[in-house]
């Protein structure tokens, strides 16, 4: 009995998933199975959330009190990964593995195939232009530095970025 492990108090648990279009959610409590669906916010996608909840509490006779576990998933960068919609991207990365996202190669099930179109090469989520190697290199498995970090290359990156009008960074240092 749910009761038995969080005290005598009700526990009501959510879950969220914020779509293009709509916001999904769902309560479960000691009194059931409640659902709700909102229209999404796309210019703060909390505001959708924060009134589905609200509304949903209400249907259900929860407080927000009550709710002691949120789930949230999103299909929006899925979308934005589809449509090639999103934000102008940079990436930082460790000095020569610039093309490691582009490369793939767990992904190709033609590896030496020069004829095999590679989805992900056509429309990259980074255009190449915009992954700036940085020296640096930290090494497994406990960390140790073996190419401390050269801020000053990292600084002249993000003026880079500036300049091109990149909207969102990807930092990926192995």
């Amino acid at each position: 009995h749910i009761a038995l492990l969080f005290g005598s108090r009700p526990m009501a648990r959510v879950g969220v998933d914020v779509g293009g279009t709509n916001t999904d959610l769902v309560l479960e409590s000691e009194r059931g199975i409640h659902v709700h669906k909102v229209a999404s916010t796309p210019h703060d996608q909390s505001e959708g959330v924060l009134r589905g909840l609200s509304e949903l509490c209400e249907m259900a006779g929860a407080r927000p009190g009550d709710i002691d576990l949120i789930v949230h998933g999103t299909t929006v960068a899925t979308n934005i990964t589809i449509e090639h919609n999103g934000a102008e991207v940079g990436m930082l990365t460790t000095r020569n593995f610039r093309d490691i996202l582009h490369i793939g190669r767990h992904k190709r099930p033609y590896n030496f195939s020069l004829h095999f179109e590679v989805p992900w090469q056509n429309r990259p989520l980074v255009k190449r232009r915009n992954r700036i190697p940085i020296t640096e290199r930290i090494l497994p498995p406990d960390g140790r530095v073996e190419t401390p970090l050269d801020e000053n290359e990292v600084l002249a990156a993000i003026e880079v970025f500036k300049h091109r009008g990149i909207e969102s960074v990807v930092i990926g240092f192995l």
